[in-house]
C-alpha cells in the first residue's frame, strides 16, 4: 500500500485510541518518516497536532499490514533519538515539522466547560498545534512561568516557559540541576494537588506585568474610609512571612504594611495581629531596605506571585495538607425492562 492509504489506516487506529484510553478528541497526524524492518514490517514516526516537535508517535506494522502504536515511552523517546542522531542527517530533504525550534506562538487560549484551557499555537515553521493547559505557575525565585500541557489525543506531557513578552511558549529541555528540583518541587505539590495555578496566561501576564493592583479598604483614625494599593510584597525566608507594602492612594507618603497568608486565599493581617517574631522581622525588613538596596530586592515579588519554597516547606512540615482527590459523581441506577 501507498504512503496515503498507509497514513489512513494509522490515522484510523491512533483516532480509535482516543476512546479507548478516555482522551479527549483526535488529533491530526503528519508522516516524518517510514523505517523498514528486516522482518518485512515497517516503523512510521508521526507527529501529532496536539504536540510539539519534542518526541514522535511511533506506529508498528507488521508484514500482514497490521498496525499497533508503542505505548512505551522510553522505547518512543530511543527511536525519537534514533531518527534524530542516525537517520535524519542521511536524508536530504525532511518534512518542515522536523526543522521547526522549541519556541511556539501563543495564538489563542480557550476556557472549556470543565473548567479546563485550550492553548493553540504555531510553530516557527507554521505548524498549528492545540493542546490543553494543566498548570500555569509563576516562580519568581527562578524568575521562570512554567506551564505545563498535555496532548489531546494521548498522555504526552510537556513543560514549556512563558517567554517575557507573554506571547510564546518555550519548551523545557536539558534541565540544569537546581531547574530540575524546582521542577521535582513543583511536580510534587501538584501531585498532592497543592500547586496553584492563574486561570490562563493571558490572566497571568496581567497581574505579574502589574496591570493588576490588590487593593484594600482601611479605616483611619477618624473612621473614614481609605483605599490603598499594594506596591509589592517581601517574601522573608527567615520567618516564611510574607509582607505586602500598602501604598495609601490619596498620599503617596502615607503606607501600611500587612502580612499576607498565601495559603488562605491570601488573608492580609495589620500590625496588630502579628507574632513579636513577625514584628521584629518587619523592623529587620525595614532597615534592609534603606541599607541594602540589592540584597532587599532579592526577596521582592508581585502580590499575585505564589513562593515555591514556602509552599513546599509548608508541605513538607505538615502544615500544608494535600487536598483530597476529587471523586466521581455516583453513576445513576438503571432499570431493565424484563
Amino acid at each position: 500500500m501507498d504512503n496515503n492509504e498507509l497514513m489512513s489506516k494509522i490515522q484510523k487506529v491512533a483516532d480509535e485510541s482516543v476512546a479507548e484510553h478516555h482522551f479527549i478528541r483526535p488529533a491530526e497526524l503528519t508522516l516524518i518518516h517510514i523505517e523498514d524492518k528486516e522482518d518485512g514490517g515497517k516503523d512510521v514516526y508521526c507527529l501529532g497536532s496536539d504536540m510539539p516537535h519534542l518526541v514522535f508517535r511511533i506506529f508498528h506494522v507488521d508484514k500482514d499490514g497490521n498496525i499497533n502504536e508503542e505505548r512505551d515511552i522510553k522505547e518512543t523517546a530511543r527511536l525519537t533519538a534514533h531518527y534524530n542522531r542516525e537517520v535524519k542527517p542521511t536524508l536530504k530533504l525532511v518534512p518542515p515539522a522536523v526543522e521547526e525550534n522549541g519556541e511556539y506562538e501563543i495564538v489563542l487560549e480557550s476556557r472549556l466547560e470543565n473548567g479546563g484551557v485550550e492553548v493553540k499555537l504555531r510553530s516557527s515553521v507554521g505548524r498549528d498545534v492545540t493542546m490543553i493547559e494543566v498548570y500555569r505557575y509563576f516562580d519568581f525565585r527562578s524568575k521562570i512561568f512554567f506551564v505545563t500541557c498535555i496532548g489531546l489525543s494521548f498522555p504526552g506531557q510537556y513543560l514549556f516557559s512563558v517567554t517575557p513578552d507573554s506571547k510564546h511558549l518555550r519548551l523545557v529541555v536539558n534541565n540544569s540541576e537546581d531547574l530540575r528540583k524546582r521542577v521535582d518541587m513543583m511536580g510534587e505539590l501538584l501531585a498532592n494537588r497543592l500547586l496553584p495555578s492563574y486561570r490562563t496566561i493571558a490572566d497571568a501576564a496581567k497581574v505579574l506585568s502589574g496591570d493588576a493592583k490588590a487593593r484594600v479598604t482601611l479605616n483611619d483614625k477618624d473612621g473614614k474610609k481609605v483605599e490603598f494599593t499594594c506596591q509589592f510584597v517581601y517574601d522573608d525566608p527567615e520567618t516564611q512571612t510574607r509582607f505586602a507594602f500598602f501604598r495609601r492612594d490619596d498620599d503617596e507618603k502615607q503606607g501600611v504594611i500587612m502580612t499576607q497568608d498565601i495559603f488562605n486565599n491570601n488573608r492580609l493581617t495589620l500590625s496588630n495581629g502579628w507574632t513579636e517574631e513577625q514584628k521584629a522581622a518587619a523592623e529587620r525588613i525595614r532597615e534592609l531596605m534603606k541599607t541594602n538596596a540589592a540584597e532587599f530586592q532579592k526577596n521582592v515579588t508581585s502580590f499575585f506571585a505564589d513562593d515555591l519554597d514556602f509552599r513546599y516547606k509548608a508541605f513538607k512540615d505538615g502544615k500544608l495538607q494535600p487536598n483530597p482527590a476529587p471523586t466521581a459523581a455516583p453513576a445513576a441506577s438503571t432499570t431493565e425492562s424484563k
